[in-house]
């Protein structure tokens, strides 16, 4: 089973469909307790759009799609952001540093995501923490992208 997949089971009590009335240019939209996929979405791009749309049902309210006001925008940002964390957290990257991946293609096929998103992921994650963020016994630098297992030699 998938990333998107999994997430549609934990997301459960969400009604998620996938639809080919959406404008081609719009990926997807959250009507009240309903989630709209376009179904022109390419497949690595699924989850990524999932994710975001379930962030906005948890930190937006309201119609947000005019980006000419500066909440909005923030609104639109703030869930995009949340988005990252859910499909490439922490934990994840941990994770994958124990799967041996090493590079931005294989952490892309890791997270079943595009090489941008975890750019992007990663960025945010720079953005929240700084350079490096110790967590959960390890030591996550974000530029370049490395893993260390922290021991206190005390």
């Amino acid at each position: 089973m998938g990333s998107f997949e999994q997430m549609l089971i934990d997301n459960d009590d969400v009604k998620i469909k996938e639809t080919n009335i959406l404008p081609y240019e719009l990926s997807g939209l959250t009507l009240d307790k309903m989630i709209l996929l376009n179904t022109n979405n390419k497949h690595v791009h699924k989850l990524e759009v999932l994710a975001e749309e379930l962030a906005h049902r948890k930190i937006t309210y309201g119609d947000i799609r005019d980006q000419s006001k500066i909440l909005n925008r923030k609104f639109e940002l703030k869930a995009r952001r949340l988005g990252c964390e859910m499909v490439i957290t922490l934990d994840g990257i941990i994770d994958a540093f124990h799967e041996g991946i090493c590079n931005l293609h294989e952490m892309a096929c890791y997270f079943e995501v595009s090489n941008n998103y975890v750019l992007k992921a990663i960025e945010h994650y720079k953005m929240k923490y700084g350079l490096d963020v110790y967590y959960k016994g390890y030591v996550i630098k974000f530029e370049p992208l490395q893993v260390y297992e922290h021991h206190n030699w005390e």
